[in-house]
Formats: structure tokens, C-alpha cells, sequence
């Protein structure tokens, strides 16, 4: 048997390495200004899309420190898209995945609360750290680590409750999420200086910014960016403690 200590460097080190392999592949097209564009957020035209998700809010402390960031980035680059303080999330699970054709999901909506209820009656609080960053063509993101097992038991906890009422197509539609990461910058314009806002993003790579306890989940209706015009509370879910709360005011 393995043990206990090693699992958890084992868990960590395998986010690590994702981390690592998706800033390799990102890295020099940041440099050379061969970004992908978002061609929605290009067009700045409203994102008809709709998605229904578990997520996870930041602590104030991780809202700050990202916060922080992005203001040095968008002095750099200010063409580009940056998420606002009450957009920043974790992604637990898209419960189906953000498309414009969303109403044969949200005649659905109160089978997938069930679904939801069930996987998070006995979910313990779960700690994440938020150490750096990474990127892809066409994101920066800030990367979630953890060590131990809760974040992938609810994840495979929710994707089984959706099976078990039916509700598992849409799951993991475009690749099954293992990470903890926080995207908060999408590309949406060339960059004017890009091998000046790649070196600031060199720099970032082991920023800290703050650990937190997930004590928190919820369930959103959302678009594709989490966009607070058309982020939806459906159910806030408090983990271990008490049972699920309504949406407040």
C-alpha cells in the first residue's frame, strides 16, 4: 500500500505536471503574438450561450491577490479581456456544458438540483492553493493545486448522481476536468507587446496567491464566461455543515 503522504505528493505533482505541459505548449505562441482570439469576446457582442455549473467562489484574500495581477497585466495589454473581481471562479463541474441550443437542459433544471443534492450530502471542505500561473493559446490562468482526493471523489460523485437521473449527456463534453484552475484572461485582440507581456507572465509563473478552504459550493446558470449579467444563483450549497441554503436576494 502507498502511503498516505506519498498519495498526496503524488496528486500534487501530477497537477504540476499539467500545468507545466500546457505553459509549454502556450508559452512561445504568447511570445511570437500567436494567440487565439475568442471571436465572441472579439466581436463584443453579447454570448447567447448557456451552461449550468457547480462552482467555487475565491476567498477575499485570492480575489485581491488575482486582482492585483490582472491590473499590472492590463497595463500591458488593456485590448485584452480580463475578469472582473465577482466573476472569479473554480470550475467543480459543468453540468452541461454552455451551448446556444440550452433548452432541452433547462426544462431540466430541477432534476439536475437533485442530482446535485445527493452528490454534495456528506462533501467535506476541500483546500486549495492558488500558486501561480499558467496559460493556454488563448487563456492565462491561475493554477489550483491541492493534494488529496475530495475535489476528484465529488467531481466523480456529481458525474455519477447525473447518470443515475439520467442527466449525463453534456458531462466532460469537451475534456474531463482534473485541475483547480481559475481562468482570468482571455484573449480577444492582438497583442501590441507581446514579448513584454509574456515576460511579465514568466515572471507570475510561481506567484503566490493565497490558500483557501472550500467551504462553499454553487450551482449557476451561466454563459460561457461566467459573465455577472448572465450568472444565475441556482443553490448554494454549504459542505458538511448544514443542509443546502436558498439563493439570497
Amino acid at each position: 500500500m502507498i502511503p498516505v503522504q506519498n498519495v498526496h505528493s503524488m496528486i500534487h505533482q501530477r497537477l504540476r505536471k499539467r500545468y507545466d505541459q500546457l505553459w509549454l505548449r502556450a508559452f512561445a505562441r504568447i511570445r511570437t503574438g500567436k494567440i487565439d482570439r475568442d471571436p465572441v469576446l472579439e466581436a463584443r457582442t453579447p454570448d447567447r450561450r448557456r451552461g449550468c455549473t457547480v462552482i467555487v467562489r475565491p476567498s477575499a484574500a485570492v480575489k485581491k491577490s488575482v486582482a492585483l495581477f490582472l491590473r499590472e497585466l492590463r497595463r500591458l495589454e488593456p485590448d485584452q479581456y480580463y475578469y472582473a473581481v465577482s466573476e472569479f471562479h473554480i470550475t467543480v463541474l459543468s453540468l452541461f456544458t454552455a451551448t446556444v441550443d440550452f433548452e432541452p437542459f433547462a426544462v431540466q433544471k430541477e432534476r439536475y438540483i437533485q442530482a446535485v443534492d445527493a452528490a454534495l450530502k456528506s462533501t467535506t471542505p476541500i483546500r486549495i492553493v492558488l500558486d501561480g500561473i499558467t496559460a493556454s493559446p488563448g487563456t492565462v490562468m491561475i493554477q489550483g493545486l491541492f493534494e488529496t482526493n475530495e475535489l476528484h471523489e465529488l467531481r466523480d460523485g456529481l458525474r455519477r448522481q447525473l447518470q443515475l437521473h439520467g442527466l449525463e449527456k453534456g458531462v466532460d463534453e469537451r475534456y474531463r476536468l482534473e485541475t483547480a484552475h481559475m481562468t482570468a484572461v482571455r484573449f480577444r485582440a492582438p497583442l501590441h507587446h507581446a514579448e513584454r507581456f509574456a515576460k511579465a507572465l514568466e515572471q507570475a509563473r510561481r506567484r503566490p496567491f493565497g490558500l483557501m478552504t472550500v467551504r462553499t459550493l454553487s450551482l449557476v446558470e451561466n454563459d460561457w464566461y461566467m459573465s455577472r449579467r448572465a450568472t444565475v444563483l441556482l443553490k448554494r450549497y454549504r459542505l458538511a455543515i448544514d443542509a443546502p441554503s436558498a439563493p439570497r436576494g
